[in-house]
């Protein structure tokens, strides 16, 4: 007697459930076309014309570095081969010379990672560029100009100029060049008794190369 009187109760918890179901799904089938049709009549949205900021790209390897000495109406560039060929001629020495300057070459002792780490310094001889170095003209500086563009399409190299004091205003027309011409290049000043120092070390082959 007890399960005759629960089977019509358990017939009309699913004849609830089920009218339930029905109307959930009446709802959203009419809810559809009304919010396609809304969103059909927005107009889209006007393109901003204020300025947009232009994040500059990590590089994992940064372009090749050519140094220029800028100073005092001279543009030089300089002649790391032969630094390079005079370490060859004596590398026990660890010190030299070149017609541009001097420099030392300091090496370091392998650590925890298999790269050949050092630090070079090079003492700029001005009176040798400023004596072998004819005086810079307008001609030269769009020369110049278009060679770094041949050098960073070709061989991926960017220019890094060192500026003395009296050679800023020389470098101002390289310059404002290079930034019309849209071309990658660094530059920083330094006074005439600081060495120019370059080096290898484990940071630039496991952090991102820097801003260019």
């Amino acid at each position: 007697m007890e399960t005759d009187g629960a089977t019509p109760s358990a017939f009309l918890d699913i004849a609830t459930n089920l009218l339930a179901i029905l109307l959930i799904v009446t709802l959203f089938a009419l809810a559809a076309p009304r919010q396609r049709d809304e969103g059909a009549s927005q107009l889209p949205a006007r393109p901003s014309a204020g300025p947009h900021f232009v994040e500059p790209q990590r590089e994992r390897f940064p372009p090749f570095s050519r140094f220029y000495f800028v100073l005092a109406d001279r543009v030089a560039i300089w002649d790391q081969e032969a630094v390079v060929t005079a370490l060859t001629a004596a590398p026990d020495t660890r010190s030299g010379a070149t017609w541009q300057g001097r420099f030392v070459w300091r090496p370091e002792p392998l650590v925890t990672r298999d790269i050949d780490t050092f630090q070079l310094e090079f003492r700029l001889d001005r009176e040798a560029i400023l004596s072998r170095s004819p005086p810079w003209s307008a001609e030269q500086t769009e020369r110049l100009v278009d060679e770094l563009a041949q050098d960073a399409a070709r061989d991926r190299i960017a220019p890094v100029f060192v500026v003395h004091p009296d050679g800023l205003e020389t470098f101002v027309p390289i310059y404002e060049r290079l930034q019309t011409r849209g071309q990658r290049f660094r530059w920083f000043t330094q006074r005439p008794d600081e060495p120019v120092l370059i080096g290898r070390h484990v940071a630039q082959f496991t952090h991102y190369g820097l801003y260019w």
